[in-house]
Order: C-alpha cells, then sequence, then structure tokens
C-alpha cells in the first residue's frame, strides 16, 4: 500500500510540473543582501538536457522533472508609480522547477493524522479543511503573542532591521490570533506548499501587496474583511487580532482552500534516527537584532526558546517548546522596496537548495533542504538523499542567514 501511495505522489508531482507596510523599524544591516541567483543542486546529475535525477529514497527514486535554473534575474514593474520589484520569489512560475528533486515528498497521513504534526487530530474531518498561514509581530511589543503552543507549524522569517516575523500555520487547531501584522513577499515559498492555504494579514506595501495577492491562496486580510479586531490591552500596531476558527468558517462556507500535504517525515516504530545524527543541547541562530535559542529539555519532551535571553512564552503562559527545530539557510534578497524608516525591505528564497539542521529527539542532523518550485514542500535529507524523519508534534523552521547557525 505503502509502495502504491509512493506512485501516485510521484504521478501527481509531475503532473504538477508539466513589502513593508509602513512600520517604523530599525535601519537594515547592508551587509545581508546577496545575489539574487539560485543555486543549482550539485548532488544530483544530468541524465538528459533540462532533466536531472536525484537518488534514491527509503520510498523509491525521486521524482525526474524538468528543470530550468534561474540565472541572474532583472527587476519588474508591479505596479505604475511604485518601485520596481527586484526579488526572485515573486518572478518565478509557482510550478517551475530550479533544481532537480533529491527525495520523494513525505507520503500522504494516515486517516485521523493531522499532516503537519503528525500527532492524532481531535477529529478526522479536520484534515480536509484548509490550513491558516497568519503573520504574526515578534518584536518586544508584539509579544507574548496567542495561542503559538496550538499552531502546528512556525516560520521564522528575517524583515527589515534585521528583526524577525513568524508566519505561523493552524490547521489540526484554529484559535484567536494575534497580534496580526503584515506580508512580505518571503512568504510566497510559503504559500505554495501549503496548497490554498487562508491567508490572514495586515497588509503589506503596494508592490507586495499585488505580489501576495498573484498567489493560490484564499485572501481573508484584514484590508479586505471585517473579522478582525484592535485588542485593548496590547499597544497599538501590535493589537490587530483575529479567530482562526472564523476565517476558516469564510473560507469552508465558500467552497475555498485546499488541505494541506504533508511537510515532513515523521518517525514510527520503524523508522528511526539516521546514522549521522549526533547528541546536541543547544542551537543558536543570530539575526542581525534577534537572538534565538532553541535548549533540548528532554522532560518538556521537546526543544525550550529563549529569545535575547529571555524565556520565549506566548499569552497563555505556555513555554513555546518545539518538537522539532528545522533550520534552513537562505539567501537574503533586495527588494528594491524600503519601509517609511528608509529600510531596505528584503525577501528571504526559500526556493531551491541549501545548507541546514534538523534538530529532533535531543539530536542534530545536518542536511541538505531542497524546494524544487513554489508550489513544492520541502525536503530535508542526508548526504544519501534519505529525508529525516522528525518527531510528531509543533515544528518550527528558523529561516535563517548564512553562517550564523551554532550548534552545541
Amino acid at each position: 500500500m505503502r509502495t502504491r501511495l509512493a506512485a501516485l505522489l510521484v504521478v501527481a508531482l509531475l503532473a504538477a510540473a508539466c513589502g513593508g507596510d509602513g512600520d517604523a523599524e530599525p535601519d537594515a544591516d547592508a551587509s545581508t543582501t546577496t545575489s539574487a541567483e539560485a543555486g543549482d543542486d550539485a548532488s544530483t546529475s544530468t541524465t538528459e538536457p533540462g532533466v536531472e535525477v536525484g537518488p534514491p529514497t527509503t520510498r523509491g527514486p525521486a521524482p525526474t522533472v524538468e528543470v530550468e535554473p534561474i540565472g541572474s534575474l532583472g527587476s519588474i514593474s508591479v505596479l505604475s508609480g511604485e518601485p520596481p520589484y527586484r526579488g526572485v520569489l515573486g518572478q518565478v512560475d509557482p510550478d517551475r522547477n530550479i533544481v532537480a528533486p533529491v527525495a520523494l515528498p513525505p507520503a500522504a497521513a494516515a486517516d485521523g493524522i493531522a499532516p503537519l504534526t503528525g500527532l492524532p487530530l481531535s477529529d478526522p474531518s479536520i484534515a480536509e479543511r484548509p490550513a491558516v498561514l497568519v503573520k504574526i509581530d515578534n518584536t518586544n511589543r508584539g509579544r507574548p503573542q496567542e495561542a503559538l503552543a496550538q499552531a502546528d507549524l512556525v516560520y521564522e522569517e528575517m524583515i527589515e532591521g534585521g528583526f524577525t516575523r513568524l508566519a505561523v500555520v493552524y490547521h489540526s487547531n484554529a484559535p484567536l490570533m494575534g497580534p496580526i501584522r503584515s506580508g512580505r513577499t518571503t512568504d510566497i515559498a510559503l504559500i505554495g506548499s501549503l496548497n490554498e492555504p487562508v491567508f490572514a494579514w495586515s497588509g503589506a506595501n503596494l508592490v507586495h501587496a499585488a505580489l501576495l495577492r498573484r498567489q493560490t491562496m484564499v485572501d481573508l486580510g484584514a484590508q479586505s474583511r471585517s473579522e478582525y479586531f484592535r485588542a485593548s490591552d496590547r499597544p497599538g500596531t501590535y493589537d490587530l487580532m483575529s479567530e482562526a476558527q472564523t476565517l476558516l468558517d469564510i473560507a469552508v462556507g465558500r467552497g475555498d482552500g485546499g488541505a494541506p500535504p504533508p511537510h515532513f517525515e515523521y518517525r514510527d516504530e520503524t523508522i528511526g534516527l539516521p546514522a549521522e545524527a549526533r547528541p546536541a543541547s543547544t542551537v543558536t541562530v543570530d539575526f542581525p537584532s534577534v537572538t534565538a535559542t532553541w535548549d533540548w529539555d528532554a522532560a518538556a519532551g521537546g526543544w525550550a526558546r529563549t529569545q535575547d535571553g529571555t524565556e520565549h512564552v506566548d499569552a497563555q503562559g505556555e513555554r513555546v517548546v518545539a518538537a522539532n527545530v528545522v533550520i534552513a539557510e537562505v539567501r537574503q534578497v533586495a527588494t528594491g522596496s524600503v519601509d517609511t524608516a528608509g529600510s531596505t525591505v528584503f525577501e528571504q528564497q526559500f526556493l531551491g537548495s541549501g545548507r541546514g539542521w534538523v534538530l529532533t529527539d535531543g539530536h542534530v542532523v545536518e542536511v541538505t533542504w531542497t524546494k524544487p518550485s513554489l508550489r513544492s514542500v520541502a525536503t530535508w535529507t542526508t548526504a544519501d538523499g534519505v529525508p529525516v524523519a522528525l518527531t510528531p508534534g509543533i515544528t518550527w523552521v528558523e529561516l535563517a542567514p548564512p553562517e550564523k547557525t551554532t550548534i552545541g
């Protein structure tokens, strides 16, 4: 049955292949600007022009797809009178494979299992509803955030000034969300892999908003909906809230959105840690203006988060603990936009491939992350192309600047 399912996934993949919001953030660190060119995955071998094949995985060979690498991209005019867009993600066709897959995407979740955590669902029908992708503030004025412990998946992105913002994915649960902030073109890669999610955001600058609205998603942002409110106990700008369940009811009632595919492999009685795994107690990711530290806490069953030397807790008083922390070193691309403080607005290029790490069960595994297209789910593989299986539970993905991760 598993082999047949893997074959169906290959067929499906082959078929699919044929800004700033005016927030006054401190100045960006100009040293983070890098090239907009995506690199090729050197571990793949070419069998014919434009077609590459990766090594075998535990569930069969990687799909064979047409590959069209990205060269140097220029700028495009998105809106008359606005600065040209110089990023990458807003210029690439969502189905264009810029590198070859090195592994099959994760297998479909079993009945009653959450596709984004590998845990049992309280109601099996939840698996069929869309995920909610919401942009959440991560500055001192925005903390503590609502219901981080109820998320399935959290991405930490770098924004202008070297600060970070969270892209939180709710699927198993649908709690109160906030404080909700603006989108960036970095989000295009996340939207693509979630199969038409509900996108909750406060807006963006005109260029970034136009590019985001071109994506396949259910746009239920605050600029077009009334299902948002201001929390009286939070400071202005950091007080926008909404209920995930309310937004989901709108999407489902209209028949919009699609169920998210699994994003990771999970360990079970037949799958253990790879031979490359080594014990680890702590990992630190240094963004220019934020330091995120994760410490292994065996009693809590996961990695406990500290931000800038302070324990990270959510608004419910729960310490942020992730079953897994997955780190991807990504390129920073200047988008051509600046915020109201004059800081450069960057895009993190979570597309192509690069170096990364998987932290799970008190161990670390160095991996290669590979995201062939915007619609692809990323894979996290060892040197022989085998995906690393995670612990069922919440996963945080750090989109990290290169050479800024320290593991102890």
